[in-house]
Protein backbone atom coordinates (compact mmCIF):
# COMPACT_ATOMS: atom_id res chain seq x y z
CA UNK A 1 0.00 0.00 0.00
CA UNK A 2 1.33 3.25 -1.14
CA UNK A 3 -1.13 5.96 -0.80
CA UNK A 4 -4.00 6.27 1.36
CA UNK A 5 -6.86 9.47 0.94
CA UNK A 6 -8.84 10.47 3.93
CA UNK A 7 -11.44 13.27 3.94
CA UNK A 8 -11.26 15.58 6.15
CA UNK A 9 -14.25 17.53 8.05
CA UNK A 10 -15.23 19.21 10.85
CA UNK A 11 -16.43 16.21 12.82
CA UNK A 12 -14.93 14.22 15.52
CA UNK A 13 -15.69 11.11 13.41
CA UNK A 14 -12.88 12.71 10.47
CA UNK A 15 -10.38 12.89 13.15
CA UNK A 16 -10.96 9.03 14.15
CA UNK A 17 -10.54 8.12 10.80
CA UNK A 18 -7.35 10.50 10.49
CA UNK A 19 -5.80 8.69 13.54
CA UNK A 20 -6.67 5.39 12.09
CA UNK A 21 -5.48 6.39 8.50
CA UNK A 22 -2.03 7.29 10.67
CA UNK A 23 -1.67 4.21 12.36
CA UNK A 24 -2.15 2.58 8.56
CA UNK A 25 0.46 4.77 6.45
CA UNK A 26 2.97 4.17 9.69
CA UNK A 27 3.02 0.83 9.71
CA UNK A 28 2.08 -0.18 5.95
CA UNK A 29 5.01 2.86 4.89
CA UNK A 30 2.18 4.53 3.14
CA UNK A 31 2.13 8.29 2.25
CA UNK A 32 -1.21 10.09 3.33
CA UNK A 33 -2.91 12.90 1.04
CA UNK A 34 -5.89 14.91 3.43
CA UNK A 35 -8.68 16.08 1.50
CA UNK A 36 -11.37 18.88 2.54
CA UNK A 37 -14.23 18.94 0.18
CA UNK A 38 -15.81 22.63 0.25
CA UNK A 39 -19.06 23.57 -2.39
CA UNK A 40 -19.03 24.39 -5.77
CA UNK A 41 -17.09 27.65 -6.44
CA UNK A 42 -20.05 30.46 -6.81
CA UNK A 43 -19.68 32.54 -10.00
CA UNK A 44 -21.45 34.88 -7.93
CA UNK A 45 -19.60 38.44 -7.67
CA UNK A 46 -21.25 39.54 -4.81
CA UNK A 47 -18.25 40.82 -1.74
CA UNK A 48 -20.34 39.73 0.81
CA UNK A 49 -20.30 36.13 -1.02
CA UNK A 50 -16.90 36.22 -1.81
CA UNK A 51 -15.89 37.15 1.77
CA UNK A 52 -17.45 33.96 3.00
CA UNK A 53 -15.80 31.69 0.12
CA UNK A 54 -12.19 33.00 1.77
CA UNK A 55 -13.49 32.56 5.11
CA UNK A 56 -14.06 28.74 4.02
CA UNK A 57 -11.30 28.40 2.26
CA UNK A 58 -8.95 29.45 5.11
CA UNK A 59 -11.48 27.33 7.69
CA UNK A 60 -10.29 24.49 4.99
CA UNK A 61 -6.91 25.05 5.27
CA UNK A 62 -7.00 25.38 9.47
CA UNK A 63 -8.54 21.63 9.41
CA UNK A 64 -6.32 20.35 6.93
CA UNK A 65 -3.39 21.46 9.39
CA UNK A 66 -5.07 20.60 12.63
CA UNK A 67 -5.05 16.95 10.88
CA UNK A 68 -1.35 16.65 9.87
CA UNK A 69 -0.84 18.00 13.48
CA UNK A 70 -2.48 15.55 14.83
CA UNK A 71 -1.03 12.77 12.58
CA UNK A 72 2.63 13.33 14.48
CA UNK A 73 3.96 13.00 11.13
CA UNK A 74 6.20 15.89 9.88
CA UNK A 75 4.08 18.08 7.31
CA UNK A 76 5.87 17.63 4.26
CA UNK A 77 5.06 13.82 4.32
CA UNK A 78 1.39 14.44 4.48
CA UNK A 79 -0.57 16.44 1.30
CA UNK A 80 -3.00 18.45 1.75
CA UNK A 81 -5.80 19.51 -0.65
CA UNK A 82 -9.29 21.67 -0.58
CA UNK A 83 -11.38 20.96 -3.38
CA UNK A 84 -14.61 22.05 -4.28
CA UNK A 85 -17.67 20.47 -5.66
CA UNK A 86 -20.23 17.28 -4.51
CA UNK A 87 -18.30 15.39 -2.01
CA UNK A 88 -18.33 11.68 -3.24
CA UNK A 89 -17.88 12.91 -6.77
CA UNK A 90 -14.79 15.33 -5.91
CA UNK A 91 -13.57 12.08 -3.46
CA UNK A 92 -14.11 9.38 -6.03
CA UNK A 93 -12.30 12.09 -8.61
CA UNK A 94 -9.32 12.51 -6.50
CA UNK A 95 -8.87 8.88 -5.19
CA UNK A 96 -8.67 8.02 -9.46
CA UNK A 97 -6.19 10.95 -9.97
CA UNK A 98 -4.20 10.59 -7.04
CA UNK A 99 -3.93 6.70 -7.82
CA UNK A 100 -4.26 5.89 -4.31
CA UNK A 101 -4.71 2.53 -2.68
CA UNK A 102 -7.28 2.89 0.12
CA UNK A 103 -9.85 6.01 0.53
CA UNK A 104 -10.83 6.28 4.64
CA UNK A 105 -13.80 8.80 5.99
CA UNK A 106 -15.24 8.68 9.12
CA UNK A 107 -19.19 8.67 9.65
CA UNK A 108 -21.32 9.25 12.63
CA UNK A 109 -23.89 7.24 13.58
CA UNK A 110 -27.57 8.54 12.65
CA UNK A 111 -30.89 7.24 13.01
CA UNK A 112 -32.32 5.29 9.89
CA UNK A 113 -34.47 7.83 9.05
CA UNK A 114 -32.08 10.66 9.30
CA UNK A 115 -29.77 8.14 6.51
CA UNK A 116 -32.70 7.86 4.68
CA UNK A 117 -33.33 11.51 4.35
CA UNK A 118 -30.24 12.77 4.05
CA UNK A 119 -28.29 9.94 2.54
CA UNK A 120 -24.86 9.39 3.62
CA UNK A 121 -21.57 10.27 1.94
CA UNK A 122 -19.23 7.29 3.41
CA UNK A 123 -22.40 5.29 1.84
CA UNK A 124 -21.80 6.52 -1.39
CA UNK A 125 -18.27 6.99 -1.05
CA UNK A 126 -18.64 2.89 -0.95
CA UNK A 127 -20.74 2.31 -3.75
CA UNK A 128 -19.19 4.61 -5.79
CA UNK A 129 -15.45 5.38 -5.33
CA UNK A 130 -13.09 3.53 -8.02
CA UNK A 131 -10.98 2.54 -5.14
CA UNK A 132 -11.56 0.45 -1.97
CA UNK A 133 -13.06 2.83 1.05
CA UNK A 134 -12.73 2.15 4.64
CA UNK A 135 -15.34 3.56 6.82
CA UNK A 136 -14.50 4.37 10.12
CA UNK A 137 -17.22 4.92 12.60
CA UNK A 138 -16.89 7.52 15.18
CA UNK A 139 -16.50 5.80 18.55
CA UNK A 140 -18.16 7.97 21.82
CA UNK A 141 -15.78 6.19 23.67
CA UNK A 142 -11.90 5.30 23.15
CA UNK A 143 -11.69 2.49 21.01
CA UNK A 144 -9.01 -0.15 20.80
CA UNK A 145 -6.45 0.52 18.16
CA UNK A 146 -6.94 -1.56 15.04
CA UNK A 147 -3.71 -2.37 13.34
CA UNK A 148 -3.86 -2.87 9.30
CA UNK A 149 -3.30 -6.96 10.27
CA UNK A 150 -6.28 -6.54 12.49
CA UNK A 151 -8.77 -4.12 10.71
CA UNK A 152 -12.16 -4.25 11.17
CA UNK A 153 -14.25 -5.96 8.32
CA UNK A 154 -15.51 -2.66 6.29
CA UNK A 155 -13.00 -2.40 3.52
CA UNK A 156 -15.43 -3.05 0.78
CA UNK A 157 -13.68 -2.82 -2.77
CA UNK A 158 -15.68 -0.72 -5.42
CA UNK A 159 -18.57 -2.02 -7.63
CA UNK A 160 -18.39 -0.54 -10.94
Amino acid sequence: MRRILVAVDETEASRDAARMAVEYAERLGARLTFVHVLPPDSSLEVPEFAAFERACEARAAQLLEEACQLTGIPRPQVDTQVRHGDPVEVLCTAARAEDVDLVMTGTRERGALARALLGSVAMRLVSQCPKPVLVVPHRNAPAASHAPEEAPARVEPAVS
